[in-house]
């Protein structure tokens, strides 16, 4: 945790220096009661000694509270400084990952370390950790006091102390504190991704009447949780009791030998008062001791697994070939022998194909038989597991991943959206396009009308706190984002499917204008939208089955002559009742 601080040590140093003076002057007005009780049992009483320890005593709790205000300033400076930073590192981080390590990842795991497992780290710095430099600090200088005052009582209050942490050692290893830990984070995990997936799908559980207890994932890591902490609870509550009630006992050992001690004038009453005072309470700080203990063996667990991410490998260039510091010259997209899966299951079965520059090529195939698997492999979202995807006879691996964004536009079927202005999204094509760039790629896209209709036009927000979108909506900014970047390849993932007629025939029509030059890769499962593409692949179970023209596949093809005959039955159906058949 302090490694990751690096930055931040000089800061959190000092916090910890203060918190230490801030517990050395809460002392001293201890010290003052028993000097002034030493004084007003003389005869006669020094009452000038008595007001000028009654001053120190007003400077030191004045100075306790400055040091503890700075103590505080300093760790939460620190600490916000710190979260910063981390988030920062960690959203970096994932940017660099391939999109395949999000495929393995729990829905509610990163969520959890990004949000929960940094925010701990916040409390840790900012309270805890002054407080564990306090609570160390303040019992090892008052027991050195206490002992130059008298060794007997300050053994006396100094002796529950190694009971109290015999019984704290065989309570953490009778709980098998990391274990717990790391089922802790994990169920936790589950249970932020069954949340998620609850608020996701919740127009699907409206729809049928479900309800949080009929949503079995969150209900059974909702009860997983609840039961790892009532077994904690069991199992540690006995002795914690114990370990409580040995640290609290001091009174239990210093009042009788005391007591008698002081008649066998071997002590005065002021010392006698003041181990009542310092020695009975010296084992007070002990006690957060103890609670920081099971708080920082939660706060390191979460440690080690925002370390998880920040150690994943990043998907860089390869360095085959020197290829790495090319930049293509033409923008031909080649296949040779590629094959790759999800896990165990093989969705692409050694796929060659070259979708040539300047043309367009349009997938087409059953559902899973591998287009959009093969088309993400492109810009590099995964890579494959056998054979080679070139571009402009670079190996695609061998192009720095930034770079080989800023060639490809990807358009997908469901749109991300940020919760930004409408012209924010539309800049994450191009970041410095002017106004005028914004209309006239909106007005391609067909999205212009819309996005002047709203409130504020190009500076309405959308997304959470915001307008909400239709699917059409989405994906005509999509196309227009994708139109900004002007990138020399782009690809089309059912970029039309939720496009009424009108709005895909204009669309198709302002695209063909603007494409020209550029290598188009098109899913669809709407046939119709690509009739006219230069080159048709047929996929069919991870391999390609025939590659032609739309005529050419209807003659040679029988999958994509079915394909087509059902697409133009499909588009006669209706809805209607047959007559011979009784209404139910």
């Amino acid at each position: 945790m302090l490694r990751m601080a690096d930055k931040r040590r000089v800061r959190l140093a000092l916090s910890c220096l203060c918190s230490a003076a801030g517990a050395l002057f809460a002392m001293i007005p201890y010290i003052v009661v028993y000097r002034i009780a030493d004084e007003l049992l003389r005869a006669p009483a020094d009452m000038a000694a008595v007001r000028r320890l009654i001053v120190i005593a007003l400077i030191a709790i004045a100075a306790r509270f400055a040091f503890m205000g700075i103590s505080t300033a300093l760790a939460h400076g620190a600490a916000f400084h710190l979260l910063y930073d981390m988030r920062v590192r960690l959203i970096e981080k994932l940017g660099k990952l391939p999109l395949g390590y999000f495929g393995t990842q729990h829905s509610g795991r990163l969520k959890k370390v990004v949000a929960d497992d940094v925010e701990r780290i916040e409390s840790f710095i900012a309270h805890h950790l002054p407080d564990l430099t306090a609570s160390v600090v303040a019992p090892l200088v008052t027991a050195i006091y206490l002992f130059t005052v008298d060794w007997r009582l300050a053994i006396a209050a100094l002796l529950p102390i190694p009971a109290a942490f015999a019984v704290q050692g065989w309570m953490a290893a009778r709980g098998r504190r990391r274990d717990d830990m790391k089922r802790m984070h994990a169920i936790s995990e589950s249970m932020n991704g069954a949340i998620v997936e609850f608020v996701h799908a919740m127009p699907v559980i409206k729809s049928f009447n479900q309800t949080v207890h009929t949503f079995t994932r969150f209900r059974f890591s909702a009860e997983r949780y609840a039961e790892l902490w009532t077994r904690i609870a069991r199992n540690k509550v006995p002795l914690y009791t114990l370990f409580m009630l040995l640290l609290e006992s001091g009174m239990l050992f210093v009042l009788p030998f005391g007591v008698w001690l002081h008649a066998q004038n071997e002590i005065t009453l002021p010392v006698l008062l003041l181990f009542l005072l310092l020695g009975v309470g010296l084992t007070a700080p002990l006690r957060q001791i103890s609670t920081l203990a099971h708080m920082m063996q939660n706060n390191i667990e979460g440690v080690l697994r925002i370390q998880a991410v920040l150690d994943e490998k990043e998907q860089t260039a390869s360095a085959h070939d020197g290829s790495s510091s090319q930049t293509p010259q033409t923008f031909e997209i080649t296949f040779r022998e590629v094959r790759f899966g999800y896990g165990e299951r093989e969705v692409l079965k050694g796929v060659t194909l070259t979708a040539e520059h300047g043309k367009v090529t349009a997938f087409v195939g059953p559902s899973g038989a591998g287009k959009s698997t093969a088309a993400q492999l492109i810009a590099r979202f995964y890579d494959p597991m056998y054979g080679h995807i070139s571009l402009g006879g670079i190996d695609v691996s061998a192009i720095p991943p930034e770079r080989l964004t800023d060639m490809v536009s990807f358009v997908f079927q469901e749109v991300p959206i940020v919760s930004d202005m409408i012209s924010a999204n539309l800049r994450m094509g191009k970041e410095d396009a002017d106004e005028s760039e914004l209309v006239l790629a909106a007005q391609a896209a067909q999205a212009h009308s819309f996005i002047t209709a709203l409130p504020d036009g190009y500076e309405t927000r959308i997304g959470d706190g915001g307008v909400s979108l239709s699917g059409g909506e989405r994906q005509r900014l999509a196309i227009a984002r994708a139109i900004l970047k002007n990138a020399p390849v782009l690809i089309l993932d059912e970029a039309f499917a939720y496009a009424d007629a009108e709005n895909e025939a204009n669309i198709q029509e302002a695209l063909s204008r603007l494409l020209e030059g550029k290598t188009v890769v098109v899913i669809a499962h709407r046939l119709s939208t690509i009739m006219d593409a230069d080159r048709i692949v047929v996929f069919e179970d991870g391999e390609v089955s025939g590659i032609g023209t739309h005529e050419e596949l209807l003659q040679r093809n029988s999958l994509y002559a079915g394909m087509w005959s059902a697409y133009r039955e499909a588009e006669q159906w209706s809805l209607r009742k047959r007559k011979e058949e009784p209404y139910v």
